[in-house]
């Protein structure tokens, strides 16, 4: 899947406000497959879009506040959510995975068909050959996660060399962005929130008994709703 660009910040937020439609189809999709039938990995998905839809409305707030620091940290968790959910499809018992998970379990400590234990920076490698931005961008962005020199970065305003002055800003905005950056930031958070929708896409048609291949899903997880 291609990353969306968008001209202008203002576009890139309409694009982005418009994913929770299609959350809300897809969460109709999932309730209405198979039947109506509900399995642990269905459980998943809902817990995915839910937290989604949640900080999708708080990321646009932050951005319309100019709160880069603060909008990169959700960021960060928008793309855990995928990354995580993505965990699904590595194991050979997705619903003993999916039942796990919601008993308490750490996906970090849990392992994948191959007895690799699917810590996050694992996930990463493992969708980075399909998604190249990922590996920077993840490890950029845990910089704002976690306090560290990121945050320090961000409170500088200016730089002058010639008369090695720094300006230091710690108001709750950021203004020294440019435009293009804050647009980025919404496109990566859509295109994070596209992974997740191909993921749980991927899981409905699992459920509704429909051939996978053309969904690029692969592999397609074991122990599916006709198990």
């Amino acid at each position: 899947m291609e990353r969306v660009a968008f001209n202008s910040l203002e576009d890139a937020i309409i694009k982005l406000r418009s994913t929770e439609s299609q959350i809300m189809d897809l969460g109709k999709a999932v309730f209405t497959a198979d039947n109506g039938n509900m399995f642990p990995v269905d459980l998943l998905a809902i817990a995915a879009m839910k937290r989604t839809s949640g900080n999708t409305e708080g990321f646009i707030t932050l951005i319309e506040a100019k709160n880069m620091a603060a909008a990169r940290s959700l960021l960060r968790i928008q793309i855990d959510t995928f990354l995580r959910f993505s965990a699904t499809w590595l194991v050979e018992k997705p619903h003993d995975f999916a039942t796990d998970v919601i008993g308490g379990k750490q996906i970090r400590n849990l392992k994948d068909r191959n007895g690799k234990k699917m810590n996050d920076g694992y996930l990463v490698d493992v969708l980075s050959p399909e998604y190249p931005w990922l590996k920077d961008v993840y490890k950029n962005l845990c910089g704002y996660v976690h306090f560290s020199g990121s945050h320090l970065s961000n409170a500088v305003q200016s730089l002058n060399d010639n008369e090695r002055t720094v300006t230091f800003h710690i108001g709750k905005e950021d203004i020294q962005y440019p435009e293009w950056s804050w647009t980025e930031a919404v496109d990566c958070f859509t295109n994070a929130i596209n992974i997740l929708f191909y993921y749980i896409d991927g899981w409905i048609q699992t459920k509704s008994g429909a051939d996978t291949a053309n969904n690029q899903i692969h592999p397609t997880p074991k122990n599916g709703a006709a198990d």
